[in-house]
Formats: structure tokens, sequence, C-alpha cells
């Protein structure tokens, strides 16, 4: 079989920019990063179907991250997995069904982020201000910058709001679960605060979306005031 040069080499650079983004994006651990060396030598057609699809999603994601969602095209998505445009619409004909595919996917992945910061919690002192340190490490990652591309997409394509609002309340779920086993309420405790962690995390996210543009010691004097403050 004759492939000419020109796509052999696509094909060599497409894979390559996939490997080194799919590493960056969530430390080559929680993605499991495509490597032939950490893959069967035979995968079965169930196996192979997955591992593409996941390809693309993750793909999908980066594409959000590098070019945000309205600059997010099928073609780029297949290009930056490293398949051809055919096997791009056999698993995603359109490009609705790959960006809501793309939400739960990055659910996923935000889950297993999140839960993996709240493990470092355990044994420490102060779990306060070790939470909103890792809040804030979140909300600047690069997961939620797609999330921010998906939630702000979703005010006008309504294609995208129902996966958008039920991944919303997924996560809600889990940080209320983990507030209550990290920071069991206490006999003083107002009426309200079981709507501590959610105050905080919009809170923080609000920050983070604001972005350099919000002064560096406003910033400071906010996130130390949440360890400190009485609740």
């Amino acid at each position: 079989m004759c492939i000419r040069a020109s796509h052999f080499v696509r094909m060599i650079c497409s894979l390559s920019v996939y490997l080194i983004a799919s590493a960056y994006l969530l430390d080559c651990r929680d993605m499991g990063a495509f490597s032939p060396n950490s893959r069967k030598t035979r995968l079965t057609q169930d196996e192979k179907t997955a591992e593409t699809r996941r390809r693309l999603l993750d793909s999908a994601i980066l594409c959000l991250i590098d070019r945000g969602y309205a600059n997010t095209t099928t073609s780029e998505v297949a290009e930056r997995a490293g398949l051809s445009r055919g096997a791009q619409l056999y698993h995603f004909p359109r490009k609705e069904e790959l960006l809501t595919s793309a939400v739960d996917h990055l659910f996923h992945l935000m889950f297993s982020d999140m839960k993996e910061k709240v493990g470092r919690l355990g044994n420490e002192n102060d779990r306060r201000a070790v939470a909103i340190d890792l809040l804030w490490e979140i909300a600047n990652g690069p997961l939620a910058t797609a999330w921010i591309e998906l939630v702000v997409a979703s005010r006008t394509d309504s294609y995208l709001r129902g996966t958008v609002t039920e991944v919303n309340d997924r996560m809600g779920e889990f940080i209320d679960q983990s507030f209550k086993e990290l920071f069991p309420r206490p006999e003083s405790a107002g009426d309200d605060y079981e709507l501590i962690p959610q105050i905080v995390v919009l809170l923080v996210e609000a920050m983070a979306f604001e972005g350099k543009t919000l002064n560096i010691k406003m910033t400071e004097r906010i996130l130390n005031a949440l360890k400190t403050l009485k609740f």
C-alpha cells in the first residue's frame, strides 16, 4: 500500500501533538494519555471503539482549551487525535454529539482531578487553608478553562444546556459530600452552614474567570479571608 509522504508526515505530527497535549492535560495519569507501550498489542473491537472515542473527546477538550468553543471544529479535533475525518464522523456524526459527549468526558476528568486533590486533605492540620488553595489550583487549571467555554456556550446553545446543568449538579453533589466529610457541622453552626462550600466555590471560580484583570493583592486578601473567616 502506497502512502503519500505528506500524509505520513501529517499523521506523525498529529500523533505527536496528541501525545504531548494529553500528557499536559492531566499529568498523564487521570486522562490515560495514549501510549503504544501502555496498550495491549491486540485490542478487541470494543476496546478499539472506546480508545478512538476517548482520543476524540480528549482532543475536543484540548481544542476548547487552546482555541475556545467558537473556534473548535470537528476537523481539527480529528487532526489533533491523529484520526481521519471519516473516523470522527463515524463516532460523532454531528458537532453537537461530539461536544455533548465531551461535557460528560470532562466531568469524569474534573471529578478525578478533584477527588485526587481532596485526598490530600486527610492529614493536614489546617484543612480549610489547604482546601482553599486546592480549589484555587483547580479553578485556574486547564480543565476549568474548558468547562468555562462550555458553560458560556450553553447560554445560547440549547443542546448543551441540559448536559452542562446535569454535570454541574453532579459536581455540586460531590463538593457537598466532601464538605460534610471533611468539615463536620459544629453545634454552633447556623441554618445556612451547608451553603458554605457552594458559596466558596462560586467565589473562587468567579475570581479565576476574571483572570489577570483582577487585582493580585485583592485576590490574595480574599483567599486569605476565606481561610480565616468565622462561619
